[in-house]
């Protein structure tokens, strides 16, 4: 057997008929110029320009409103993405923090949420945000899974937007720098209060409880008649055993829709418990529930408007009203107006002094938040002033120890060259001493060879001359005389050469330079 195709969700049966989207508007609060159509996933499109394909689920338990609430219409304007791109747990996160801030009075936006969440997304994934410190978040207890719960989408036409915040309609691409924390425009005082905050605690004692802060709350069951198995929204499934062979089936008693009566809320009190026959009617028939609102515009603010005005109608005060004069009540009236007027003033001055209060612990707060960051600024400072300090006084006792090692470097310098100075002294004056005796030696040598030398040259001179003399032929010369004559005639001229101590110079042998 074929399998048949899929064409409607698990939320479907909210929606898919006219009058199950009539109950849905009703119990959703949906305005009357706000246009809705269902859609499965396969046909999610938009058909007219300005329209908006948003997730079912988004409405049932991400507390989504129309108009969508400006914060929420901010953070997807600001990474430029759709409400088809994000899961559910982003709408239960924006819408959480939306209603933190109507519930605390501070003024949280999409940078302090970015500051405590950073958004991530894969492949198949939808995008989601994951907290920076699992122990600073905004919402809590927000489911796993969203199994079989993001098939079913609305198509919205009309004024589903406030002017000026506008949610883009189509898919987009966040810009990587828009997912940093911007931190000079987050609010660290106010996040600080949020974290440390006590409200809305669920049953497992986690603080702002996402279930607790949208007050999350099933639709209006689907008739019988319309579907076989009238399960609620994130209600489990439970098998039931058969009936017994031959016994007929229990006979199932139409559920009708959950009423929820209007009460008033005291401190410290959580619900009052409505007296008997007090149930308010609206114009359509419907009791007033937890979630209405007369803001709304179209016919369902007037009717909650209306239907709270006729809890007034107590029977005995309205007896007493009975018997009064108009003039009795005109009084009444004009008292209860100045009575309001003045509780309004005392109201507003009480107001103001809160306000100045609450500015001044503000700017206490703020003013101490800038005192620490300054402390630890300048903490910050006097350590890198110390770490210059101590990297200084390291630099100069290494330049201390280059110092003296280039004074020991130095005046073993000057020692060597003492040292060198006296030796070269020493050197001098043994160069002199032996220049001196060199000088004296020659000179001995010089005078000696002189001296031997002298004897020579006269010698030589003395035979020149005689030579000269006996070459010498002049007519007016007187002869000599005989040779006879001579006592020793045959004496040789000069001296003996045995006796000489060393051989004479020859005639061609040159003296050398006198001393003298």
């Amino acid at each position: 057997m074929a399998k048949t195709k899929k064409t409607q969700g698990k939320l479907a049966r909210y929606v898919n008929t006219p009058e199950a989207m009539e109950r849905f508007r009703r119990h959703y609060g949906v305005p009357d110029d706000v246009y809705l159509e269902y859609r499965f996933w396969e046909n999610a499109i938009t058909g007219e320009h300005g329209d908006l394909i948003i997730p079912l689920v988004a409405i049932i338990e991400g507390g989504v409103r129309f108009p969508i609430d400006p914060l929420l219409a901010d953070f997807l304007d600001y990474f430029r993405i759709s409400p088809t791109q994000i899961s559910p747990n982003i709408f239960r996160i924006v819408n959480g923090v939306a209603e933190l801030n109507r519930q605390l009075g501070f003024n949280l936006t999409v940078h302090d949420i970015i500051a405590t969440y950073f958004l991530r997304t894969t492949q198949h994934e939808a995008f989601s945000l994951r907290p920076r410190d699992v122990n600073n978040t905004l919402v809590n207890s927000l489911p796993d899974t969203n199994k079989e719960m993001t098939d079913d989408f609305l198509l919205v036409r009309g004024n589903w937007y406030f002017p000026g915040h506008r949610c883009p309609t189509t898919d987009g691409k966040p810009e990587e720098k828009k997912k940093q924390v911007q931190a000079h425009l987050t609010d660290p005082v106010a996040l600080q209060a949020v974290y440390d905050s006590e409200v809305c605690v669920d049953e497992y004692a986690n603080p702002r409880s996402a279930y607790k802060l949208l007050r999350s709350s099933c639709p209006p069951p689907v008739p019988q008649a319309e579907t076989s198995e009238p399960v609620l929204p994130l209600e489990r499934k439970r098998k039931r055993k058969g009936p017994a062979k031959g016994e007929a089936p229990p006979v199932e008693t139409p559920i009708g829709p959950v009423e929820v009566l209007a009460q008033a809320v005291l401190p410290g009190v959580d619900t009052i418990p409505s007296a008997e026959g007090a149930d308010v009617e609206m114009a359509a028939g419907e009791r007033v529930r937890t979630d209405a609102t007369v803001l709304r515009t179209g016919g369902s603010g007037s009717n909650t408007a209306t239907a709270l005005c006729e809890v007034a109608r107590l029977p005995g005060d309205m007896a007493v009203w009975r018997q009064s004069t108009n003039q009795e009540v005109i009084n009444n009236l004009r008292r209860g107006l100045m009575m309001a007027v003045q509780g309004s003033l005392e109201m507003g001055d009480r107001f103001q002094r809160q306000a100045a209060e609450l500015e001044n612990s503000l700017k206490m707060a703020t003013r101490s938040f800038q005192l620490r960051d300054e402390t630890e600024r300048m903490r910050r400072e006097v350590e890198a002033y110390k770490d210059q300090v101590r990297i200084a006084t390291l630099k100069k006792d290494e330049a201390n120890l280059k110092l003296e090692d280039t004074q020991d470097l130095l005046r073993n310098a000057l020692e060597e060259n003492s040292k060198i100075g006296e030796k070269f002294k020493v050197l001098e004056a043994e160069v002199a001493a032996r220049e001196k005796a060199a000088f004296d030696r020659g000179s001995v040598e010089a005078q000696s060879t002189m001296t031997k030398q002298l004897p020579g040259i006269y010698n030589e001179a003395f035979q020149v001359g005689w030579k000269a003399l006996y070459s010498r032929e002049s007519d007016d010369m007187p002869p000599l005389p005989p040779q006879e004559v001579f006592p020793y005639p045959n004496a040789p001229i000069g001296v003996p050469e045995e006796e000489l101590p060393e051989p004479q110079p020859s005639a061609d042998d040159v003296a050398g330079p006198s001393n003298s």
